[in-house]
This record gives C-alpha cells, sequence and structure tokens, in this order.
C-alpha cells in the first residue's frame, strides 16, 4: 500500500511518528523493569477507549502467584471476538508508554510474561512486536520499522506457562503490516535502539496486526530481561516456554 503524504510532504508513517515524539518524552525503558497488573492496565490498550474497555479487564484473583485455592495475584484477561466488524476482531494489544526506549542501551535482549489460555478450542499463536525507529535524514521515511518474534503455540490449558521471547536482532522478522501506515521493518538495529510501540499478537505469520480470533488470554508479569546466555547459543527465532508453578510450591 502506498504511504500517502499530508500537504507538508511527510509520509503518514513519518508523521505519525513525528507526532507521537512531540506528544512528550517517554519514560525510558530499564532492564528489570515489569508489569504486574496490580493497579491497572498500566498503559496497555486495544486502540479505541471503548474496545480496551470491552475486550479487557483486570482479574483480581486466580494469577500464576495466586494460592493454593486461587485467591490473591491480579493479572490482565484479554478477550477478542473475530466476528466483529471492528475493534476487539483480533487478539491484538499494545503499550506506548512504559515500554519506549532503547533496548540495546538497556541491555534488553528478552522480554518474558506468564501467559493462560483460556480458549476452549483455540490453540494461541502468540508473538511480540516492536515499532520503532528514527526518521531519516530527508524526513520522508523511517529507518527501523516493525518487527516481530517467532511465534508460540500456545493450548488451552489449567495453568500459567512462563513464556521468553527473545529480542536477539537475528530472532526478529520484519513484520507484514498489511494495510496499517506503519513502516515494514528495514533496521532492526534501528528500532531495537528507538522503540516506540511494544504488542502482542495472536497470527501464525509474521504480522504486525494479528489474525481475527474468537480468545480469551490472561497476561501477568511482562518483564524486560536479558536473555540467559545458553539460551542466546540456540536457533534463530527462538521462543522458550518454561513450565510455571505456583510461589508456594517452589519453596515447599
Amino acid at each position: 500500500m502506498p504511504n500517502h503524504s499530508n500537504d507538508t510532504g511527510i509520509t503518514a508513517p513519518v508523521f505519525a511518528m513525528l507526532c507521537l515524539l512531540l506528544s512528550g518524552t517517554a519514560q525510558a525503558v530499564s532492564l528489570g523493569q515489569i508489569d504486574t497488573f496490580g493497579d491497572g492496565l498500566q498503559g496497555w490498550r486495544m486502540g479505541f477507549s471503548q474496545t480496551t474497555a470491552d475486550h479487557m479487564a483486570i482479574i483480581a484473583d486466580g494469577g500464576p502467584d495466586a494460592d493454593a485455592d486461587g485467591i490473591g495475584d491480579s493479572y490482565l484477561q484479554v478477550n477478542s471476538d473475530s466476528t466483529e466488524p471492528f475493534g476487539g476482531r483480533r487478539l491484538t494489544f499494545f503499550n506506548t508508554d512504559q515500554w519506549q526506549g532503547d533496548y540495546t542501551a538497556a541491555g534488553i535482549t528478552a522480554i518474558a510474561m506468564d501467559v493462560k489460555n483460556f480458549s476452549p478450542n483455540e490453540v494461541l499463536n502468540l508473538r511480540l512486536g516492536i515499532n520503532g525507529g528514527f526518521v531519516d535524514s530527508t524526513g520522508t521515511s523511517i529507518i527501523g520499522g516493525t518487527f516481530t518474534t517467532s511465534r508460540i503455540s500456545l493450548v488451552s490449558s489449567p495453568n500459567w506457562t512462563r513464556v521468553v521471547f527473545s529480542l536477539l536482532p537475528g530472532d526478529l522478522i520484519a513484520s507484514d503490516v498489511g494495510k496499517s501506515s506503519n513502516t515494514p521493518g528495514n533496521d532492526v538495529q534501528a528500532t531495537l535502539a528507538n522503540v516506540w510501540e511494544l504488542r502482542l499478537l495472536n497470527s501464525a505469520t509474521a504480522s504486525w496486526a494479528g489474525a481475527p480470533v474468537t480468545a480469551t488470554l490472561g497476561v501477568d508479569n511482562i518483564q524486560a530481561v536479558p536473555l540467559p546466555p545458553a539460551l542466546a547459543l540456540f536457533a534463530s527465532g527462538l521462543v522458550v516456554l518454561l513450565p510455571r508453578r505456583r510461589k508456594q510450591n517452589l519453596q515447599s
């Protein structure tokens, strides 16, 4: 799809990025930061405010660190309905607040989180996506663009699973933006040096928008981490699944 320009000659993706950068200075991302959803959505959203309200909620109990009776530990629950004509068709949600910044300088080479597929009949293909970069010297295009990790297939389960998405440059895939005004990935190093959107989505292919699906996903403890050196030796596209046990089981 061609990049449409306004009367300034700046293409739509660049104009959108400039508006974002001029709207205020974002908090710099830092190694170890974590979203536990103990105090609301923490800036995560699903597009329009009504779509967010209809499809995202904080559940007070039942998170990965709840007690043996499932009491305590709030988490984020996101649902989508593939039959909806507009927002909410896709299990795609994003953050443009505390997850902005220079991931390379911060030493962030992976994002870890706890996930749970509540959908009885859907296998989810989860991907982490990043968007960012810099305006080029002509001021008309972006060096960087959108990238996603490889997919992780998450089956329906009564248990939480800890997953780690590698953000090593060789593990990231330039994503298909479809009808989006964003820029398909062209320089992964530039994107990692100036990330301005982090998102989680469901798609069998490297899509930025995600695929329509009727599903419900639980998410908790989204954390910026360094990829363990031993794991960094594996093949490109690494996504790690780790069994998640409740804290009291680990302490016993």
